[in-house]
């Protein structure tokens, strides 16, 4: 009971500072708010989708959006909701870390009677991480995803395959990577029991694994592609529609690879593979599928370019089985140390390790709020400004647009959920003729499509946002290369002052169609 209460209470402290650590980030990115555009359509309409009566999965978070939008009907709102709710599936994946770990280290060698608090090391490292703490917050699924992959995972190595299934199911409805993830913890299971049983056909327990997961998923997809016209979202169009030319493919791995390498330094997880391999050797099992989920995950991110968010939200599962696999090899390689030594010595490594990766840790998350780019990846303090700038000017603009007004924005977050816009982006996040017709010609992830303005120009926009300019001086502004092509076409620049900018200047400037008046 001593063992368990100071187990339970150093989780407490270790959850408090996951809170802590997310709370120094704090922030909404624009691209939350492009969910949250839906899920208010959702509370207020029942229609889920960007525009009122124009079916586009402008999403990728079904379960998210559908969660925020039930809150909202409740009188929640999506602000401060989904950064509760992140901060919560984020502490749920520490309790289920901790608790799949406490169960492989049970099953160690030689770690009977020792092992009461090495359980806790996984949920530690992830508490000090910048990348676990920054997306704890952020307004993004990307906690409830992690939760949903790393709950199904501990089901898997509980032999609940059922539980598997659902859980997995879940996540392919939070993200659509969980499918993929579904796919490789069934290749695991298929290949375990060739090598274990000599079977090449899956066995009873894999098909109530497969089965759970497709009595949940299989509705849900049929319901989206007969709701929306399409089988996958139209980001997934954004990302791999049209034919990319031989240059733009290799500038996509080269952003692939580099988004990689990112995360394999700044998370520190390419020190941890010594040890992680010592891991997996202790504990194939799920050290292989630890191994096979990685690899296949980290090809899958390199191929789609990465992604343009810092701190490596997309690949936030790996932190999870980097974490766990390493501190299951640290305790093997404690289980070395003599006998007379282990426990003091055991201690002594996790807590050096520990330290040392927070304060590695620390410097990061403080280089991460500095509001810059680096390779096309915006640093989370240069989204939270973002977000805050475009929230000031949706906010000024929301008294003088009207229901009939239409917009091209770049951004299709926060600047339309709070002007309340009908619009669409000129990315196509939010298009479904950008999406499916423009060709790809931006490496960038999920910026590789730009609507031509003639293509713009059809929808008779009484505003054009994407082609504007944030500056110090009334007078002195600089519109995009298209300004001239839209001004000829009947639009002309308008400034506004909105006081509190804080990128630029408090002086922002864009097109608005010539008969459109303006107060």
């Amino acid at each position: 009971m001593k063992a368990r209460g100071l187990g339970f209470l150093a989780l407490l402290v270790i959850g408090a500072a996951l809170v802590a650590h997310s709370l120094y980030f704090d922030f909404v990115c624009d691209d939350a708010y492009i969910s949250f555009v839906f899920s208010r359509n959702f509370a207020e309409h029942n229609q889920l989708v960007f525009n009122l009566g124009d079916k586009v999965e402008g999403y990728t978070n079904f379960l998210w959006t559908l969660g925020l939008g039930l809150l909202m009907k409740v009188g929640i709102q999506p602000e401060f909701s989904s950064r509760a709710l992140g901060t919560l599936f984020a502490m749920g994946t520490l309790l289920v870390v901790t608790r799949l770990a406490a169960r492989s280290l049970a099953s160690q060698p030689g770690a009977r009677g020792e092992a009461s608090l090495w359980h806790l090391l996984p949920a530690a490292l992830l508490a000090a991480s910048s990348g676990f703490a920054c997306w704890a917050s952020g307004g993004l699924e990307t906690q409830m995803f992690t939760f949903f992959v790393i709950l199904g995972v501990s089901f898997l190595f509980e032999e609940a395959p059922r539980r598997a299934g659902v859980a997995l199911a879940l996540a392919a409805m939070t993200r659509p990577e969980g499918g993929l993830v579904m796919a490789v913890a069934f290749l695991h299971r298929v290949i375990a029991r060739v090598v274990a049983e000599k079977k090449l056909l899956p066995g009873r327990d894999e098909v109530r694994f497969a089965g759970s997961f497709l009595c949940l998923y299989a509705p849900f997809f049929a319901w989206r592609w007969w709701t929306y016209g399409w089988p996958f979202p139209n980001t997934f169009y954004v990302k791999a529609g049209g034919t990319p030319t031989p240059e733009f493919t290799r500038r996509m791995w080269e952003s692939g690879l580099y988004f990689a390498w990112q995360w394999a330094t700044q998370s520190k997880a390419i020190y941890a593979v010594p040890v992680a391999l010592v891991g997996l050797v202790k504990h194939p099992r799920l050290g292989s599928f630890v191994l096979l989920l990685s690899s296949v995950y980290l090809g899958y991110t390199i191929k789609v370019g990465g992604d343009f968010m810092g701190l490596h939200r997309f690949v936030m599962p790996l932190f999870v089985t980097t974490a766990l696999i390493f501190a299951l090899g640290l305790r093997a390689v404690v289980a070395w140390f003599p006998a007379r030594i282990r426990r003091v010595g055991g201690a002594s490594v996790a807590a050096a390790v520990l330290g040392l990766f927070t304060w590695t840790q620390a410097d990061l998350s403080r280089a991460a709020m500095i509001p810059r780019a680096d390779h096309g990846i915006d640093r989370p303090g240069y989204l939270k400004l973002y977000a805050h700038d475009r929230g000031l000017i949706g906010k000024a603009l929301a008294s003088r647009v009207t229901a009939s007004d239409f917009a091209i924005v770049g951004g299709a977050g926060v600047q339309p959920y709070y002007a309340r816009l009908r619009a669409i982006d000129v990315f196509g996040l939010v298009s479904e003729e950008v999406a499916h017709e423009v060709p790809p010609t931006n490496p960038r992830p999920g910026h590789q499509k730009w609507a031509p303005a003639p293509l713009l120009l059809k929808y008779n926009p009484s505003f054009i946002f994407h082609c504007y300019d944030l500056h110090r001086a009334p007078e002195r502004y600089h519109l995009c290369g298209e300004a001239g092509y839209f001004q000829a076409n009947g639009y002309e620049p308008v400034t506004m002052h909105v006081p509190g900018l804080k990128e630029r200047g408090e002086y922002y400037t864009f097109l608005k169609r010539k008969d459109r008046a303006w107060p």
